[in-house]
């Protein structure tokens, strides 16, 4: 606990450095296998770049640290199921029962629903699907049948690449993939506007490779979290935190770790400070971290690191972004305006797309949390979250609060024409700021992450969604803990590290 002097246990056989999705996952993995496990972090609670905030009963994701790993609710958890069948944890999840995915449409404010079903990897008629989207996406009305055809073989394309094939395309840029590859610019565009939505944001940016391992690993039903303990994204935390303890590993919460230490080029430990700055000395031959690949070397000196390795790290830096919402509690749910009714969330998916051009960029969205999970508001109650989370080459990053509040203002506003009470229903509302990079930002970016481990430091892994790995958004960090565990029990009966720049 913060405040405590000393503690007993100071020699582990594994020391995780964070607390977030990434380390939580990595400790209880190694504590239900039998190792002594301590996880650092200098927040008050678990969680950190995944967490959620429980505010007199509302509970608010995002709000830990710098938000590098914020993400939607909703996700596909290909490699966190893995890892809690791993850690021998129960989470508790259930479907995802949105019916249509709803669009908003600036300047002009229309608002456009596509079917759930009709989205590209879902199952049945897969012409019948296409037709949708060509209809949705790209405004097509005439020789839909042959439009609908052609980007469905695209689709196909892009989906029968092997994995060498798509790690080879990972520089690609979409928008210059299809310059090259397909004639047609109405398929063109019913692409990449999908893609504003899902959202890969800017999507002639995607990289084609990135895509192409979307498509293999992201397999089954979307799920949300609905923890009885806890509400939101911590509802996906909290399992792991409860096998952690069970199975004896040791939460070091309010500690910072300042030095990860080494002597010839392994690992031997890390030097922690409390809230008063008072140092002790954990001893471990392991340690993995879920902090993004390019703070290491606020840990060690980066001369020992590999050659190219914290340049990669370094490129998927540049894709960072800033991120704002505004959260709202709110006594009941708002009427649509168009038609009277009030908001059933059978669209639980609302993106706003705003511009002039043939693409329209992606203007973040909004979403209700309490729809998904009965904990995230008190009972009666509902939690509303308007986001505005974009990024580009080099990322975005707003000079002042007051810029990113214009952005989210001016979503904002729509919301205020959307619905014609939603001000009646607020109760409280702030906005959240969250300084830049979080990973939505550089997910399906053109760009090479950085290895999990580190090959010249024995025993050092990197665990974040900064890394190599093929899971999905919030999946990713679950996804670099199972591959730096891998590595791991690898590395027990490999040969000493190499040396720098080997």
């Amino acid at each position: 606990m913060p405040g405590t002097l000393e503690r007993a246990s100071t020699r582990f056989d594994a020391i995780i450095v964070g607390a977030a999705l990434g380390g939580l996952a990595s400790a209880a993995i190694l504590a239900h296998r039998g190792w002594r496990v301590a996880v650092i972090d200098p927040l008050a609670r678990p969680g950190s770049k995944v967490g959620g905030v429980e505010v007199d009963g509302w509970w608010i994701d995002w709000g830990h640290r710098d938000g590098h790993g914020i993400g939607d609710l909703a996700f596909i958890p290909v490699f966190t199921t893995r890892a809690a069948e791993a850690a021998g944890v129960e989470l508790h999840l259930r479907p995802f029962t949105g019916t249509s995915l709803r669009v908003h449409w600036l300047p002009e404010g229309r608002a456009t629903e596509l079917p759930a079903d009709a989205l590209i990897f879902g199952e049945g008629d897969a012409q019948a699907r296409m037709r949708e989207l060509c209809r949705f996406f790209g405004d097509v009305t005439e020789d839909l049948d042959a439009v609908a055809e052609e980007t469905l073989s695209v689709w196909a394309r892009l989906g029968a690449f092997d994995a060498d094939e798509a790690d080879r395309l990972i520089p690609v840029r979409m928008g210059d993939w299809l310059q090259r590859n397909v004639a047609n610019p109405v398929v063109h565009r019913v692409i990449l506007q999908q893609f504003e939505c899902m959202p890969f944001t800017p999507a002639a940016e995607t990289s084609v490779g990135r895509y192409a391992q979307f498509l293999q690993t992201v397999r089954g039903q979307a799920v949300i979290p609905d923890d009885p303990e806890v509400g939101g994204i911590a509802g996906v935390v909290a399992p792991f935190t409860r096998g952690l303890q069970r199975d004896g590993g040791e939460m070091w919460l309010g500690y910072k770790a300042v030095e990860i230490v080494t002597d010839e080029h392994q690992v031997t430990g890390v030097v922690v400070v409390n809230e008063a700055n008072l140092v002790q000395l954990l001893e471990a031959p392991v340690v993995i971290t879920d902090h993004p690949g390019w703070q290491l070397p606020e840990l060690l000196d980066e001369r020992m690191l590999p050659t190219g390795w914290l340049d990669a790290a370094k490129a998927v830096e540049r894709y960072g972004s800033d991120g704002i919402s505004w959260w709202a509690g709110l006594s009941r749910l708002p009427r649509r305006r168009s038609d009277g009714a009030v908001e059933d969330n059978s669209a639980p998916w609302q993106r706003i797309l705003y511009g002039h051009n043939a693409i329209r960029e992606c203007h973040g969205g909004f979403h209700f949390p309490s729809s998904f999970s009965s904990r995230s508001a008190p009972e009666g109650k509902h939690l509303l979250c308007v986001e505005m989370v974009a990024s580009g080459e080099g990322g975005r990053r707003w000079r002042s609060f007051r810029d990113a509040r214009q952005s989210i203002d001016m979503n904002l506003e729509y919301l205020r024409r959307y619905y014609s009470d939603l001000d009646e229903c607020v109760e409280w509302s702030s906005y959240q700021y969250i300084a830049a990079p979080q990973y939505l930002s550089w997910y399906g970016k053109p760009v090479r992450r950085h290895p999990v481990a580190v090959s010249t430091i024995g025993g050092l892994y990197v665990a974040s969604s900064s890394a190599e790995t093929r899971g999905a958004w919030l999946d990713s960090e679950c996804a670099a803990a199972l591959a730096a565990i891998a590595q791991l029990e690898a590395d027990r009966v490999a040969q000493p590290p190499a040396r720098p720049g080997a």
